[in-house]
């Protein structure tokens, strides 16, 4: 019996607990919330304003960066390199000769001359006005040495020879180096080397230029080049091939011939100052 009454109550209480529901409000997720800054409604007052206050400054907008001023400019150094880097593909010269005094004693033998070979020695005195170009005066002494073509060469044309030796000479030259290289001698010492060329004039004494034709001295052109060798600072070895053009006259009643003397040199040129300051440009 108590549960036939438990149960027409629940039948009884469901339908005003549904209408209740129904009635309640729920949350409309359609609608867009209300902005904070939202306009006043219309009719509603305006807040008052406080004019003790200053007006605020509107914002500023954030200054440019000042541009960047150039850097000093710091002269490169070798101490600025690693070790490892110092090796250049264009490296400075190791050899200057500008400036400098050179002093050059050699030796001198004629390489043309089937009759009579001709030793001597010289000096040459050169001031470089240049790494390349120098103005030096050069002068030579040579011996007569006499060769058995002589004898042979008399039996054969039963005549004299006619030739011109040449005694001495004083030449004003030019020295020019346009080729400058380096070597490297058993894998573990560079040498600094160049090529130069050379030419001048001045005066030769031959055997014609005493009694008894006494000619004097002839004027003279000379033209060659060699090679150098730069072992140390103030040190060079030279070998080199010279040749001189004079005009002669070995015989009074014969026209006068052009004499072609060719010498070897082989000479050790000594620099002053000893050492040098590489500038850089």
């Amino acid at each position: 019996m108590r549960t036939h009454l438990a149960i027409a109550w629940l039948i009884a209480a469901v339908p005003p607990l549904a209408l209740a529901a129904e009635e309640q409000p729920g949350i409309d997720l359609s609608q867009q919330p209300k902005s904070k800054e939202a306009p006043p409604a219309q009719g509603e007052e305006l807040p008052p304003i406080d004019l003790s206050k200053p007006p605020s400054a509107p914002a500023r907008e954030a200054p440019a960066p000042a541009p960047e001023k150039p850097r000093a400019f710091v002269p490169f150094s070798e101490k600025d390199v690693a070790l490892g880097d110092k090796v250049k593909a264009v490296q400075r010269k190791g050899f200057i000769k500008k400036g400098r005094l050179e002093l050059t004693p050699f030796f001198a033998a004629t390489v043309n001359d089937a009759f009579y070979q001709k030793f001597g020695g010289g000096l040459r005195l050169a001031y470089n006005l240049h790494d390349a170009f120098a103005l030096a005066v050069r002068s030579t002494k040579y011996t007569k040495l006499r060769t058995d073509n002589v004898r042979e060469g008399k039996i054969a044309f039963q005549s004299q020879l006619l030739n011109s030796d040449i005694d001495q000479q004083v030449m004003l030259e030019g020295v020019w180096s346009p080729i400058y290289g380096k070597a490297s001698v058993f894998q573990s010492r560079i040498v600094h080397f160049d090529l130069f060329l050379q030419a001048g004039f001045g005066a030769v004494w031959s055997s014609t230029s005493g009694p008894p034709l006494s000619q004097g001295p002839h004027v003279a052109a000379d033209f060659g080049g060699g090679l150098r060798f730069y072992p140390k600072d103030w040190l060079a070895f030279e070998l080199g091939l010279l040749a001189t053009l004079y005009p002669d006259q070995p015989v009074a009643q014969l026209p006068a011939t052009t004499q072609r003397v060719f010498v070897m040199n082989v000479g050790v040129s000594l620099f002053w100052p000893f050492g040098f300051d590489y500038v850089y440009p």
